[in-house]
């Protein structure tokens, strides 16, 4: 190693250790201020009945002694890791050529600790000792999915402790590896029971005082995760502080093989926050992903109930309409364009629908609305100089629109809703495809094409709908319009089911397989510590992925033989609400039963996640897909590959305004009216959500997955700050600095891939 290079890292091992010391310092004192003021009798533990303050129970005993013991032992490290010089010495010891270092003599009593104090939980959970959920009505014997999951949990993260203790005992080097990830599970682990003991700080001080008025009792809620969140990151720090020096040195001094060899780090052994941030640049939705976990995280610990059925059902269910809409803008942002008008196409969908069924929509004004693909035609035949025969067509279409608009006021009676539903569909498309159309003829920025679009379609429901009054569907029917489904076309529907799913599957199942079978092939040549752990994790993900969908295609194709033996009994399967197909309250689950009232989950929901697959195995298995980035990434390079940039642009409106469509129908069927402002200001949340979720403006990046997250977190953000207290007035400030943050992660990830 050259002079500068021994230089450089001997720097870095020095910062390294000061770090480490003080992290060591502040454990061992917060460890015996704990045990100091238990053993003062300042902090009582456990049951106190009939025992004098001088006197301890067995809780108080175990806690001064392990707290004591623990904060000694970290001084003890904090002076051996003084002497320490230029390595920790780990890579020597897992060669057989050293004796087992301080430094890894703690990080093995850390592991060790957490491997029982998760054994201990488990078995008090397990035992009913510790009782975790709701209780209500359940004997002790008996146990919730709460503590199922806690006692399964307890097991495993035990047993994955201990053997790695094991493993650091024999020398074994893959211990190594699994020691880092288990340290920093644990670390995180140990800093949300910090912060759920910081939450719960305030509920324990009195009104108008201070957290000097009781500090025992805030010292007890924030000591435990404070001494594992430290303790488990010194650990670490410590055990990873030695396992890329081989790979840098020979970056810097070795032969030219080396050095190749070391800047491949796709096979490399990399320390496990290193492999997340890799992990994460590969992902478009990166800050979407970190902002996700981190703010569930946050309510959830924030509050108890932010994870009750009702709260995260509702999260669900208000941000449907958003989240589908979201799907299509992020198609469109990826091919380099967006839409503003979609908030304002979702009010004309909306009244379309409405208007429709309550008989208050003239035929001229529909008409004039559906022949909006046939008026910009008519615009490019006349620009492009086409057939003279084409030409006279649509002027005379679009003339006898015009005429029927304005010369006649023919109502339109009732419609059926399946009706109305495909003329307000195709009203939305229509649209859309204008949105398309202006943008390839005018050459004008999206933004202007978009933002002139909104300002028009907005004009239409304040015209039609004035003075501040709502569509009501209840104020011309009673029920709602009920809709039969026949037999054949609930086999039609399973037919087209089993078709989709089928190609789905076996597309996305067989590039499993290829996976599956080349990790076998190459387990030996291998080098990964978790080649057998993501071996098995493979495989198990392979035959739930076959299971379920050879389980739904069973299904499904029961479901044909079923019907089609009962066609001579009626051809009318069922009668139903149409409200209630699009976004009726779901009453009951598969496994879970019958759902509360209180719990205000839609059907809607599921209609979001069946898109949200759809568009994106779209996006990412199919040429379209592939064409969609190639226009947003490059679009000269796109033509030149012979992809017709314009028709993918205008494609993708359309795809939008679909999508809208289908969200203007299940808010409609949901609210079952409609006002002249429906839909306002959702064009900017709908970016808002596809820029966390990773796309770009300027297109060619971007996933169907980021932008649900980008959603969820709408969701959780409107739902938990409501439910902590924040003032409602400062969702949009926070809602500003997420999208900030969430850029700043998604640029950071992208510098790192690059």
């Amino acid at each position: 190693m050259s002079s500068y290079a021994a230089t450089a890292a001997r720097a870095s091992f020095n910062r390294s250790r000061t770090t480490n010391l003080i992290l060591l310092l502040i454990t061992a004192i917060v460890s015996l201020v704990l045990a100091e003021q238990v053993a003062a009798g300042w902090l009582a533990l456990g049951d106190r009945a009939n025992i004098s303050r001088r006197e301890f129970n067995l809780t108080e005993i175990v806690v001064i002694a392990g707290a004591g013991l623990w904060g000694l032992y970290a001084l003890w490290t904090g002076l051996s890791l003084l002497r320490q010089r230029e390595s920790y010495g780990i890579r020597e010891y897992f060669d057989d050529s050293g004796s087992r270092p301080t430094n890894l003599s703690f990080t093995t009593a850390v592991l060790g600790a957490t491997g029982v104090i998760c054994l201990l939980i488990a078995v008090q959970v397990a035992t009913g000792w510790l009782a975790l959920g709701d209780r209500v009505n359940i004997s002790r014997r008996e146990l919730n999915f709460l503590e199922i999951g806690t006692i399964l949990l307890g097991l495993f993260w035990s047993g994955l402790c201990l053997r790695t203790v094991l493993g650091i005992v024999r020398r074994e080097r893959p211990s190594w590896s699994w020691a880092q990830w288990g340290l920093f599970i644990s670390a995180l682990t140990g800093g949300i029971i910090l912060l759920s003991g910081v939450f719960d700080i305030p509920g324990m001080i009195p009104r108008g005082g201070t957290i000097a008025d009781n500090p025992a009792t805030a010292l007890l809620l924030a000591a435990p995760g404070l001494i594992i969140l430290l303790s488990t990151l010194v650990s670490y720090r410590l055990i990873t502080q030695d396992y890329g020096d081989p790979m840098v040195q020979k970056s810097i001094s070795g032969s030219v093989g080396e050095r190749a060899r070391a800047r491949d780090i796709s096979s490399a052994r990399l320390p496990a926050g290193q492999s997340i941030r890799n992990q994460l640049a590969k992902s478009p939705g990166a800050g979407a992903i970190i902002g996700f976990v981190a703010l569930f995280v946050f309510f959830s610990v924030a509050t108890d109930l932010f994870l009750q059925p009702q709260s995260l059902a509702g999260a669900l269910t208000n941000n449907i309409t958003r989240g589908i809409i979201a799907i299509g803008a992020t198609m469109l942002m990826i091919s380099g364009e967006f839409d503003l008008s979609v908030g304002s196409l979702l009010g004309i969908g909306g009244l379309t629908f409405i208007g429709l069924i309550t008989a208050q929509l003239t035929f001229g004004l529909l008409l004039a609305m559906l022949s909006i693909p046939v008026t910009c035609w008519v615009i490019g035949a006349f620009v492009d100089g086409r057939s003279a025969r084409g030409l006279i067509v649509g002027v005379g279409w679009y003339a006898f629109v015009l005429v029927a608009g304005t010369a006649t006021g023919w109502q339109l009676p009732p419609l059926d809703p399946v009706i109305s539903a495909v003329g307000a569909m195709l009203v939305c498309i229509g649209f859309g495809y204008m949105n398309g159309f202006l943008l390839i003829r005018t050459g004008i920025p999206s933004f202007i094409v978009t933002l002139s679009t909104l300002l028009m379609l907005r004009g239409i429901p304040l015209v039609l709908i004035a003075g501040g009054k709502t569509l009501r569907y209840v104020d011309y029917y009673n029920e709602p319009p009920f809709i039969s489904i026949s037999r054949i076309l609930l086999i039609v529907v399973a037919v087209v089911f089993i078709g989709g799913l089928g190609l789905i599957g076996q597309s996305v199942i067989r590039g499993l397989w290829t996976g599956f079978r080349n990790r076998v092939d190459n387990y030996d040549r291998n080098p990964s510590d978790f080649r057998t752990l993501a071996l098995i994790f493979h495989g198990m993900y392979l035959s739930a992925l076959v299971v379920i969908v050879v389980g739904a295609i069973f299904l499904m194709a029961g479901t044909i033989l079923d019907q089609i033996s009962q066609l001579g009994q009626g051809s009318t399967f069922l009668q139903i609400s149409f409200f209630d197909i699009l976004n009726g309250r779901i009453g009951s689950l598969p496994l879970i039963g019958e759902i509360s009232r209180e719990i205000n989950l839609r059907i809607g929901v599921f209609w979001w996640l069946v898109l949200v697959v759809i568009f994106q195995f779209v996006l990412q298995q199919t040429r379209y897909g592939n064409a969609t980035f190639a226009v947003g990434g490059n679009a000269g390079a796109a033509r030149a590959q012979g992809i017709n940039v314009n028709r993918i642009k205008i494609s993708n409106y359309m795809l939008v305004a679909v999508l809208v469509g289908v969200a203007a129908l299940l808010d409609a069927a949901r609210l079952q009216s409609i006002d002249a402002l429906r839909g306002t200001g959702l064009e900017l949340e709908v970016i808002a959500a596809t820029v966390i979720g990773g796309a770009l403006l300027s297109g060619g990046y971007g996933s169907i997955i980021g932008a649900l997250l980008g959603v969820f977190i709408f969701g959780m953000m409107q739902t938990g700050l409501v439910l902590i207290g924040v003032d409602a007035r400062l969702f949009d400030a926070i809602i500003g600095a997420i999208i900030l943050m969430a850029v700043v992660i998604n640029s950071w990830s992208r510098r790192i891939k690059t």
